[in-house]
């Protein structure tokens, strides 16, 4: 890697990511989500950022508005370099299930990018039997809003012949305590994020869900467009890649073919 990459990846799940759970305290939150996911692309398309969007398959499917919705997938594909990832079939959790449940999870999407449930990964095998060529992996640490730690950057690397690019940093919600997280604390976490991977030509990867920014909306998406931008400068500047995770391995696999 000759600079620094930033990426962003997007878990958009509905209440598919809840099944498992007690989806009544996500239902007003999730039903804010077309609307977030209208004001995210519109600031990805301001700043001109790609993505990668790791979608659960049964959204594409026709039904309940909380549960589906093939209306924002298509958006999101009108938008330039945005990514359509998979998250699986129906967001089953892989270390719940056996190798044959799991083979049905991803057998249904043709994507390139895959991001497991609740970044519970297993059956890396599969992945790359079925046409797969990067996934996400785990944050290193739970604590990303500490201060003063830098976010963790990463080179890509092979893992079972796929490529892992690895988290750095979830963009939490606003939900609970969260809520008195200061306004600029995660523009400031990313920015250092941002001038590490510039400093050791690496990546910063961020991820979060499109429902994380239905609690106290405002303070998050201001947050949202100051990180934007400033990649956008630091790509201006030629200091700096903005990449979604497809275009990212991509690169890698191509860099280390012409190495061999």
């Amino acid at each position: 890697m000759n600079k620094g990459i930033f990426c962003i990846s997007i878990d958009y799940e509905l209440l598919w990511g809840r099944k498992d759970l007690d989806t009544k305290p996500f239902i007003p939150l999730v039903s804010k989500e077309r609307k977030i996911i209208g004001k995210i692309l519109e600031l990805l398309r301001k700043y001109n950022i790609p993505a990668t969007w790791a979608v659960v398959g049964r959204i594409s499917e026709k039904g309940n508005s909380l549960w589906h919705g093939s209306d924002t997938i298509d958006k999101i594909k009108k938008v330039n370099h945005q990514e359509i990832a998979s998250h699986s079939y129906s967001h089953e959790i892989f270390t719940d299930i056996d190798k044959e449940g799991a083979e049905k999870e991803i057998q249904t999407n043709k994507a390139k990018s895959f991001v497991f449930p609740r970044n519970r990964i297993v059956y890396l095998q599969l992945l790359k039997k079925n046409g797969f060529i990067c996934f996400r992996g785990p944050d290193e640490t739970a604590y990303e809003l500490l201060i003063p730690s830098i976010p963790p950057v990463y080179k890509p690397c092979l893992k079972q012949g796929l490529v892992e690019i690895p988290g750095s940093m979830y963009f939490v919600s606003g939900r609970g305590i969260r809520k008195y997280i200061p306004k600029n604390l995660r523009f400031i976490k990313c920015r250092l994020g941002i001038n590490q991977a510039i400093k050791k030509k690496c990546v910063f990867h961020i991820w979060f869900h499109p429902v994380d920014f239905a609690n106290d909306t405002v303070k998050l998406f201001s947050d949202f467009e100051k990180i934007l931008k400033y990649a956008a400068k630091k790509r201006e500047l030629g200091l700096l890649k903005v990449k979604n995770m497809g275009q990212i391995a991509s690169e890698y696999l191509s860099q280390r073919f012409n190495r061999d």
